[in-house]
C-alpha cells in the first residue's frame, strides 16, 4: 500500500504541480481520496518527506508560503523543458510525413511530461501550410530502415508515386519492379524524409522519399559503405531532391540575392565580389532539374558561367517556359 501511495503522489505532482502551481498536502490527501488509496496525514508526510530527499529518484521541491508558514510541493525536475518539447513539437508539425492522426497522438504524448498547467502553453501548435501524408507502411518502413542501417543489411522494396487520378503507381507497373538497396541513411529535407542508399543494380548513389517505398524487406545480405562516402556532403549538394552528375558550378548573382546564397552554402561558401552590384558564387552541386529551377526561380538576377552544360540547359529550360506562354500565338 505504501508503494502504491507514494507512485500516486508522484503521478499527482507529475500531472498537476508546477513552480508556478504548487500543491500543497492538502491537496494531496484529497487526491488520495479521490483514487480511494488509504492513507493518513502521518504517512502522506512521511512519503513527501522521503520524495524531497537525496534518496528519492523524482526530486520534489518545497516552498514555504503564507501567514503560517504552510509547505507547498511540485516537481521542478522534468525531462523537458517548455521551449525544448515546442522545438519537439513544432518539428513533428512540421513533418509532412508524419499523418495528422499520429501527429496528434505524438503531440498528446509530449504534453505528457509538463504538468497540465504547463502543457495549457502548448496548445497553440505550429499551422502548416501543406497537407499531410497519410502512409500505412510508414511508420514499419521508417523502422525497417533504421534496423537494416544499424546492422549493415540489405534492403528490397518496390517504390511509387501518385498519378494525376490520385492513385498510387508503383514504379514498372503492370510489372513492378523491385529496388535491392544498401542503405546508408536518412536525411529530411523539406518536410520529407529520404533514404540515401546505394543500388545495387545501377551501381550508383540514389535517394528515395520513404513515404513512397512499399512491401519493403530486411535481408540477410551484409554490405559495406563506399569508402569516402558523406551523407551530408550528398545532402548539401542536391536541389529539391533531384539526381544527376555532380559539378563545379559558377554563378553570379545580385547582390540582395545575398542572403538567400548564404542560407543555401552557409558562411564558408566561395562567394566574392564582382563589382559594386554583383558577386560570384563558385561551388559543388549536382546538376539537376532541381537545381535548373532553383536558378530561374532568381530571374535576371541569378546568371551562371559555369560550366557550359549548365548553361546550356538553363537556356533550354527558359525557352520551354517562354513558349509555354508564347509558342501558341
Amino acid at each position: 500500500m505504501k508503494y502504491k501511495r507514494i507512485l500516486a503522489i508522484i503521478e499527482y505532482l507529475w500531472k498537476y504541480s508546477s513552480k508556478q502551481h504548487p500543491k500543497s498536502i492538502e491537496d494531496i490527501m484529497q487526491y488520495l481520496e479521490m483514487q480511494q488509496i488509504e492513507g493518513g496525514l502521518k504517512a502522506v508526510r512521511n512519503d513527501l518527506k522521503f520524495l524531497t530527499s537525496e534518496e528519492s529518484f523524482i526530486k520534489v521541491e518545497t516552498a514555504q508560503s503564507g501567514r503560517n508558514q504552510f509547505i507547498h510541493y511540485w516537481i521542478e525536475d522534468r525531462f523537458f523543458e517548455i521551449h525544448e518539447l515546442r522545438y519537439l513539437m513544432d518539428a513533428i508539425s512540421s513533418a509532412r510525413f508524419i499523418s495528422e492522426q499520429e501527429t496528434q497522438r505524438i503531440i498528446g504524448k509530449l504534453k505528457t511530461f509538463v504538468s497540465e498547467n504547463e502543457a495549457i502553453l502548448l496548445e497553440n501548435q505550429l499551422v502548416h501550410t501543406f497537407a499531410k501524408i497519410d502512409s500505412p507502411q510508414f511508420a514499419k518502413t521508417v523502422q525497417t530502415i533504421h534496423q537494416a542501417i544499424a546492422e549493415r543489411r540489405a534492403i528490397q522494396f518496390r517504390y511509387g508515386r501518385y498519378s494525376a487520378e490520385k492513385e498510387f503507381v508503383l514504379s514498372g507497373s503492370p510489372h513492378p519492379k523491385t529496388y535491392r538497396i544498401h542503405p546508408y541513411g536518412i536525411i529530411w529535407n523539406e518536410e520529407m524524409y529520404y533514404l540515401i542508399g546505394y543500388n545495387t543494380a545501377e551501381e550508383d548513389i540514389h535517394h528515395y522519399r520513404i513515404d513512397r517505398i512499399r512491401d519493403i524487406r530486411l535481408l540477410e545480405q551484409k554490405f559495406a559503405v563506399q569508402p569516402g562516402f558523406d551523407i551530408n556532403k550528398y545532402r548539401n549538394l542536391l536541389f529539391f531532391m533531384f539526381g544527376g552528375e555532380e559539378s563545379s558550378i559558377e554563378v553570379i548573382f545580385k547582390n540582395n540575392l545575398a542572403p538567400a546564397v548564404i542560407d543555401r552554402f552557409g558562411l564558408h561558401a566561395d562567394i566574392k565580389r564582382v563589382d559594386d552590384e554583383h558577386f560570384r558564387l563558385i561551388t559543388r552541386a549536382i546538376i539537376s532539374k532541381g537545381l535548373v529551377r532553383w536558378l530561374l526561380s532568381w530571374g535576371a538576377d541569378a546568371k551562371v558561367v559555369h560550366p557550359k552544360r549548365l548553361v546550356k540547359e538553363m537556356e533550354e529550360e527558359a525557352e520551354r517556359l517562354y513558349q509555354q506562354y508564347h509558342g501558341l500565338e
